[in-house]
């Protein structure tokens, strides 16, 4: 009896962070079917396309994956600025860890590997509830929904013409635009950071100081140091307001 009650509140847990995952859902469609034309309009290969969403699953990463693989970069430079673009996972892992403090041990490593932006933000805002069913039950269904609908992008992409093609790689950029706008708006020293990024990048880019692939790494590096001092000064502001 005890078991069958137990078991019941473990699938009622589960289905609880289903639930909460379909926002993500709606979000990884579009830009999992996005991916997926982008591998075949690159030629990178279909086993391209599903290794990457359900070995490497993490979005951002993926996409630029792609741009550096078809511009011929070191595979020692891919891996570092993939790297460093997935060290902010290692913040999310471990104040995950801290704060949430039902979910076993056991499934730590499953549940780092499938945690993303979205995931995080879920969890963060539900932590009373985060057990180890609802969280899998947050994070499981947008990595099978990414997976699944990559392998439709790429299909996709079979039928549909080059210029349509293309435009989906632009949208990639209306993707960027949609994330970065909404946190301008909240907080304007996010402009400052973007616009000495673009400089760093500019200047390592066109000054050929180091080689191809290489000059996203450093500009990663430089632009994170920078951004570090320039929201370190905003939040003393804020701080300080909040005093007053």
């Amino acid at each position: 009896m005890f078991m069958g009650e137990n078991m019941k509140s473990t699938n009622n847990n589960f289905l609880s962070g289903v639930r909460h995952s379909i926002p993500i859902w709606i979000g990884y469609i579009p830009s999992a079917i996005t991916f997926g034309i982008l591998c075949n309009t690159n030629s990178l290969g279909l086993l391209h396309a599903f290794l990457s969403s359900f070995v490497l699953y993490s979005g951002a990463a993926q996409f630029m994956l792609v741009g550096f693989l078809t511009s011929s970069v070191p595979l020692f430079g891919i891996a570092v600025s993939v790297f460093l673009l997935n060290t902010r996972l290692f913040l999310m892992s471990a104040t995950l860890g801290a704060t949430v403090d039902k979910v076993n041990h056991k499934a730590f490593p499953i549940v780092g590997w499938l945690l993303t932006d979205e995931s995080f933000s879920i969890l963060s805002f539900n932590k009373e509830k985060a057990n180890t069913p609802f969280t899998l039950g947050v994070q499981i269904p947008p990595y099978f929904i990414w997976g699944i609908f990559t392998i439709v992008g790429y299909f996709l992409g079979d039928f549909l013409p080059q210029n349509i093609k293309v435009a989906f790689s632009v949208g990639l950029l209306g993707l960027f635009v949609a994330l970065l706008v909404p946190n301008v708006k909240k907080h304007l020293v996010t402009v400052r950071v973007v616009i000495v990024t673009a400089i760093i990048y500019a200047i390592i880019y066109y000054t050929k100081l180091f080689p191809l692939g290489w000059d996203i790494v450093f500009s990663i590096i430089l632009s994170s140091i920078v951004g570090i001092f320039l929201i370190g000064d905003e939040t003393l502001e804020d701080e300080e307001e909040i005093k007053e």
